[in-house]
């Protein structure tokens, strides 16, 4: 995987189209790689090649997927920039600290300042890999990918302010990319931005229904308030994921609607499966103390 990533990270690389028909196969082509569907990209490519036969750079491009697609085939960087090479030979050997000299030891080599960029976020050294990334970016500012992963990196440390200016720059590149909207939807939804949020995951939505998208889709209604669709989102949702987190926003949708019973059950599911949630007990209290009020209260009308 790390091999065709590397190889997709070539695709800005390309100079010059001649139609604007080719600049979109190539720019889908893109997509599908930042995703890993490499036979979907490819079949771009191929539509690229029957307009142009003499594109020689998408000719090139199109062998170089498929020769990191052969799992015995080298890696197109480690072949070609020594110094590379001979940090994954560091690497290999767990000298990490030669690995990181290595790599950080030509301050214009763009391939490894992003690969140290890589290397560091890999490891959790999140500041260096933003340094990295920044450096990757001064070297090289129209290789989108290189946004991409420095919101990454800012959403780590919970720099939202920073992932946004730069999720919204890599989107500039890659307008229809589902991750970058949901990942912005998820941190508007943090700031309280709902609208924002709303409008960034319809988008993500909109290109790929998967079920980490479905679950911000209803934590941004919890947070409209709009319980009852939350509700039923997150419902469907608890078929296929027994998550603290779902279980957790389907009990507090329950106790916004005043059905405490069953805000308690699924709490109690939510703390069951994880117990990193501090808050979930003191809610689990404060709603059991509701439904022994309200039965206190019941009792005491019936009698």
């Amino acid at each position: 995987m790390k091999k065709l990533l590397l190889l997709f990270l070539i695709f800005p690389c390309i100079a010059v189209y001649s139609s604007e028909m080719t600049e979109d196969y190539l720019d889908i082509a893109t997509n599908y790689c930042t995703y890993g569907k490499y036979n979907d990209a490819l079949i771009y490519l191929n539509k690229i090649i029957n307009l142009e036969p003499n594109n020689t750079d998408v000719i090139e491009l199109k062998n170089a997927i498929l020769r990191a697609m052969n799992p015995n085939s080298k890696s197109y960087l480690t072949t070609t920039n020594k110094l590379i090479q001979q940090a994954q030979n560091y690497k290999y050997a767990g000298n990490t600290i030669k690995e990181a000299e290595t790599l950080t030891s030509n301050p214009n080599d763009f391939w490894a300042n992003y690969i140290a960029a890589e290397e560091y976020y890999r490891t959790n050294k999140i500041k260096e890999a933003i340094t990295y990334y920044q450096k990757a970016i001064s070297l090289k500012p129209n290789f989108a990918q290189s946004y991409l992963r420095l919101a990454f990196a800012y959403i780590t440390c919970n720099d939202c302010q920073s992932a946004l200016k730069y999720l919204d720059k890599y989107l500039t590149y890659n307008s229809e990319s589902d991750i970058a909207y949901a990942m912005r939807a998820e941190i508007n939804l943090q700031l309280n931005n709902l609208a924002s949020a709303e409008d960034d995951i319809k988008k993500a939505l909109e290109k790929d229904e998967n079920i980490s998208y479905l679950l911000i889709e209803a934590k941004i209604l919890y947070g409209k308030k709009d319980y009852p669709t939350a509700r039923e989102k997150f419902n469907i949702l608890s078929r296929n994921v027994q998550s603290s987190e779902v279980y957790k926003y389907l009990g507090l949708c329950d106790y916004a609607l005043g059905n405490y019973t069953n805000a308690l059950l699924n709490l109690d599911k939510a703390i069951i499966l994880s117990d990193e949630d501090k808050s979930l007990d003191s809610k689990y209290n404060e709603v059991k103390e509701k439904l022994e009020t309200k039965w206190q209260k019941d009792t005491k009308n019936i009698n």
